[in-house]
C-alpha cells in the first residue's frame, strides 16, 4: 500500500514538471551563458550570441537576452525575432517578455508579418493568448496593394480583423479612405468606419459619419448623413445603400440627388435611383425641378417615376396633386408627364395653369418646347379661360373645345381657340374705368398678347354678338358658364418647394439658382 502511495506521489509530479515544461520558457541555444542567483532566490540567465528561446510554439531568437527564473520572463535585445507557430512573425530590436500572461512589448524598427500582410510600427504589444497586437504610435498595415495607417489600433492575426483609430488612412489603387474610426476585415475586404469619412473612388468622392464599405462589390451603406459626388450628380441623405460600379441605390430620409448630366434635383424622403440609363423612384412627398433653358421648371407631387430608354429619351411621371413652377408658367394636376425627347409636357385630368395674368382650364393639356423653352400650348375639351383685366379688378372671359398657344421667349404671345368658341370682354375707359360688357360667340378667337396682357381680340365666323352697358348687364351676363377665377390658387415657388428640414444642398452649376422671389403676383379673384 506504502509503496502504491508513493508510486502515485512521484507520477503526480512527473505529471506537474511536464505541465510546467509547457508554459516555462526554455533556452535553446546561447554561445555563453552566465548564470546569477539573486538574492530573493531568483536566478538570472544572462545569454550571449545566438540565442534561441522557446515557449510552446513560439521560438524567439536574438543577439543578447536575460532570462529570469521562476518569474518566466526575459528581455531580449537586437535582431529579436519571434515566430508564432510558423505563421505569425515579429522582429524587432528590444523585447519585454512575459511568460506566465504569454504577451510582450517589442520596440524599435518593429515588423509584424503573415502569410498576407506586414505590420511596421515602433512599438508593439502582442497578447499570444488570442493572438492580437495592439500599437500606440503610428503606423502602418501592408496588405497586398492595400495600406492602413493610423495612430493606433490593434490586428488580430487569428480572425483577420484589423481596428484603427485616429486620423485612419486607407490607400489602395482603386479608392482610398480617411475617418477617424475603422474596422476592417482583410479576408472580406470589408470597411467599417465611425467619425468624419472621406472616401474616393476613381472621380467618385463619398463622405459620411458613419458607414460600411464592401470593396469587392463597390457597395456603400451610410449613415448618419452622407454624400455622393461624382462627375454629373450629387447624392446626399440620412442614409444611403449605394452600388458604386453601376452607380445606383436606395436613399432614406431627407434625400437629394442633383444629375446636372440631365439638368435636374431631386428631393424627397425616399428615392430608388440609377444614374445610367436614367431611373429614379421617389415617394411622399417628391420635389423635382428640371432645366429649361434659363428658365427652371420646379414641380411637387406624391410620386415621382424616371424611365430612360435605349434611345436615351427620358420620360418624367409625377403623380398626385402635382403642382408646377416657373417664371412665367405655373399650374398644378393630377397627373404630370415629360417627355424629353419630344420635349413635350403632357397635363390631365383637368389641369388648372396660369401665365401671368391668364388662367386656364381644360379636360387635358399640352406644352410643347424647342430646346428647352416653352413653344406652344394645346388644351383639349372644355377649354376655359380667365384673364385679369387692366384694371386688375374685372377678368375677361373665353371658353371653346381646344385651344392652340404659341410662346416666344417663354412668353404667351397668342392663341387660338376654337369650337363653339364665346367670349366676354370688358370695354375700359381711357381711365381704366369699365364701361360695358362684349359678347361674342363664333367659330374661333384668335388673342394675341403682349408681356403677358392681351392686347388685340378677333373672333371669325361671328355667329352672335352683343355689347352691354355695364350698369345695365345683368349678373348672368357678366359671366361665362364655368369661367371662374382662381387665382388664389396660383402655384408659388414655396408651393414647389421642400420644408425647411430638408438637405440645404447648393444647386448644382449646371442647374438655374432659385429664384430670389418665392410667389407671383395674385390678382384680385371675385367680380362686382
Amino acid at each position: 500500500m506504502k509503496k502504491a502511495i508513493l508510486l502515485c506521489v512521484a507520477f503526480f509530479c512527473a505529471s506537474l514538471l511536464h505541465l510546467q515544461g509547457q508554459t516555462k520558457i526554455q533556452i535553446l541555444s546561447s554561445d555563453i551563458t552566465d548564470i546569477q542567483k539573486q538574492e530573493d532566490g531568483s536566478r538570472k540567465f544572462y545569454l550571449r550570441g545566438n540565442v534561441g528561446l522557446k515557449q510552446d510554439v513560439a521560438i524567439m531568437t536574438c543577439d543578447s537576452a536575460i532570462l529570469t527564473q521562476p518569474s518566466n520572463t526575459f528581455q531580449a535585445f537586437k535582431n529579436v525575432r519571434i515566430v508564432q507557430a510558423d505563421t505569425t512573425i515579429v522582429t524587432g530590436d528590444l523585447l519585454d517578455y512575459s511568460g506566465e500572461t504569454r504577451t510582450f512589448i517589442i520596440r524599435k524598427n518593429v515588423q509584424l508579418q503573415t502569410p498576407n500582410s506586414t505590420l511596421k510600427t515602433t512599438a508593439l504589444s502582442y497578447n499570444r493568448n488570442n493572438n492580437t497586437a495592439y500599437y500606440t504610435t503610428r503606423s502602418t498595415l501592408y496588405k497586398k496593394d492595400l495600406e492602413l495607417t493610423s495612430d493606433k489600433g490593434s490586428y488580430n492575426t487569428d480572425y483577420e480583423t484589423v481596428w484603427l483609430r485616429g486620423n485612419v488612412e486607407a490607400v489602395d489603387p482603386e479608392y482610398t479612405l480617411y475617418t477617424d474610426t475603422l474596422l476592417y476585415f482583410p479576408n472580406k475586404n470589408t470597411y467599417s468606419f465611425a467619425g468624419p469619412s472621406i472616401l474616393n473612388r476613381d472621380s467618385t468622392v463619398i463622405t459620411c459619419k458613419l458607414g460600411e464599405y464592401a470593396a469587392e462589390s463597390s457597395q456603400l451603406q451610410l449613415g448618419n448623413g452622407a454624400t455622393i459626388t461624382s462627375p454629373g450628380s450629387y447624392i446626399e441623405a440620412d442614409s444611403i445603400n449605394y452600388f458604386l460600379n453601376s452607380e445606383s441605390g436606395e436613399l432614406f430620409l431627407r434625400a437629394l440627388v442633383a444629375d446636372t448630366a440631365q439638368g435636374f434635383v431631386l428631393e424627397s424622403d425616399y428615392i430608388d435611383y440609377k444614374k445610367s440609363p436614367n431611373f429614379v423612384d421617389a415617394q411622399t412627398p417628391v420635389y423635382y425641378r428640371q432645366r429649361m433653358g434659363k428658365d427652371t421648371l420646379f414641380a411637387r407631387g406624391d410620386t415621382l417615376h424616371i424611365r430612360e430608354d435605349s434611345a436615351s429619351g427620358r420620360i418624367v411621371n409625377l403623380i398626385g396633386d402635382t403642382r408646377f413652377f416657373s417664371e412665367d408658367f405655373q399650374g398644378k394636376s393630377p397627373y404630370f408627364t415629360y417627355l424629353e425627347l419630344q420635349e413635350e409636357l403632357h397635363l390631365y385630368p383637368n389641369p388648372l395653369m396660369w401665365n401671368k395674368q391668364n388662367q386656364f382650364e381644360c379636360d387635358s393639356a399640352l406644352l410643347t418646347l424647342v430646346e428647352e423653352k416653352l413653344d406652344s400650348l394645346y388644351l383639349i375639351e372644355n377649354v376655359r379661360i380667365v384673364s385679369q383685366t387692366k384694371d386688375s379688378i374685372h377678368f375677361d372671359q373665353a371658353v371653346g373645345k381646344q385651344l392652340r398657344g404659341v410662346f416666344q421667349e417663354n412668353k404667351l404671345k397668342r392663341l387660338r381657340l376654337e369650337g363653339n368658341a364665346q367670349n366676354l370682354s370688358h370695354s375700359l375707359s381711357a381711365t381704366n374705368e369699365v364701361e360695358g360688357i362684349n359678347q361674342a360667340a363664333c367659330g374661333f378667337i384668335t388673342i394675341v398678347f403682349t408681356d403677358g396682357q392681351a392686347t388685340r381680340l378677333n373672333a371669325s365666323n361671328t355667329i352672335e354678338a352683343s355689347y352691354t352697358p355695364w350698369d345695365a348687364a345683368s349678373e348672368d351676363q357678366k359671366k361665362l358658364s364655368g369661367c371662374l377665377p382662381k387665382f388664389e390658387e396660383q402655384t408659388n415657388l414655396a408651393d414647389t418647394r421642400p420644408p425647411t428640414s430638408m438637405p440645404a444642398a447648393e444647386t448644382p452649376p449646371a442647374l438655374d439658382p432659385v429664384p430670389a422671389s418665392t410667389s407671383t403676383p395674385t390678382p384680385t379673384s371675385g367680380q362686382e
